[in-house]
C-alpha cells in the first residue's frame, strides 16, 4: 500500500450546520466493480477502509466500525481532548440519517487515503481486565488485533481547496462471533503545524484529524 498547490484555506463549518452550497451528498457509484469483500482478516478490513474513505462511502464505512467503536485523540500532554462514539462518528463522515446535515465525505469531491503499517501487535484480554463497570478499554474475553502506523490524506472540494492530514494512528480491531473483523478503537496521536509551499504562502492547511472534523472545538 503506497502512501501540500497553492489554494484558499477551506473553513468546514460545524457538522450541524448545513451549508447550502455544498455538493449533494456523495453516493458512489460502483460502475460495474465488485463489492467490498467480508473482513475475514484484519489485512481486508484494512483495505477496505482505504476503499471507503477514498471512494466516500458511508455505507461500506459503516460496515467496518464495531457497535462500541470509539474515537479518541490526544494533545501533547496526554490527555483526550475530542472522543466520539460510534453514531456521531457515522454522522461526522457520512451526514446525518435523515440527510439534514451533510458529513465529510459529502462536503468533498476526492478523498486521498493511506495507511503505512509502522507495527502491529496483539493486545491480550487477559492483560486488559475491565477496570470498572463498563470500562471501554477493559476486553477480558477476547483478543484485539492491533494496526499503528502513518495516515495521510488529502481532501480537496469542487475548487481545488482542501486539507491534508498527517499523523500517526492506531486502530484497534476485534473479531466478531461470525468471524469478521472490525474497528473498535480509533486513536490519534497528537499533531500541531502547518505546510508552506514556497513562496510561504499556505497551501493546503495540515490538521490533525480530529480538527478537521470537529473545527472550532
Amino acid at each position: 500500500m503506497g502512501w501540500k498547490s497553492a489554494a484558499v484555506l477551506l473553513i468546514i463549518g460545524a457538522v450541524g450546520c448545513v451549508n447550502p452550497f455544498a455538493p449533494k451528498k456523495n453516493t458512489p457509484d460502483d460502475g460495474g466493480t465488485q463489492p467490498a469483500p467480508p473482513a475475514t482478516t484484519p489485512e481486508i478490513l484494512m483495505d477496505n477502509l482505504h476503499r471507503a474513505m477514498r471512494d466516500r462511502d458511508k455505507d461500506l464505512y459503516e460496515t467496518l466500525l464495531a457497535p462500541n467503536f470509539w474515537f479518541t485523540e490526544s494533545d501533547c500532554q496526554g490527555d483526550v481532548v475530542y472522543a466520539n462514539g460510534r453514531e456521531e462518528e457515522l454522522t461526522l463522515m457520512g451526514g446525518s440519517r435523515d440527510g439534514a446535515q451533510l458529513g465529510i465525505f459529502d462536503r468533498f469531491r476526492s478523498f486521498d487515503f493511506d495507511f503505512q503499517l509502522i507495527r502491529r501487535s496483539v493486545e491480550l484480554g487477559t492483560e486488559h481486565p475491565a477496570a470498572f463497570p463498563g470500562d471501554p478499554d477493559g476486553h477480558p474475553d477476547e483478543d484485539w488485533e492491533v494496526m499503528r502506523g502513518r495516515v495521510q490524506m488529502l481532501l480537496l472540494d469542487e475548487n481545488g481547496d482542501g486539507y491534508r492530514v498527517d499523523q500517526i494512528m492506531t486502530y484497534k480491531l476485534r473479531r466478531t462471533s461470525a468471524g469478521l473483523w472490525e474497528i473498535i478503537r480509533w486513536i490519534d496521536d497528537p499533531l500541531s503545524g502547518t505546510c508552506t509551499d514556497n513562496t510561504g504562502k499556505i497551501a493546503v492547511a495540515t490538521r490533525g484529524w480530529s480538527e478537521l472534523r470537529h473545527p472550532g472545538m
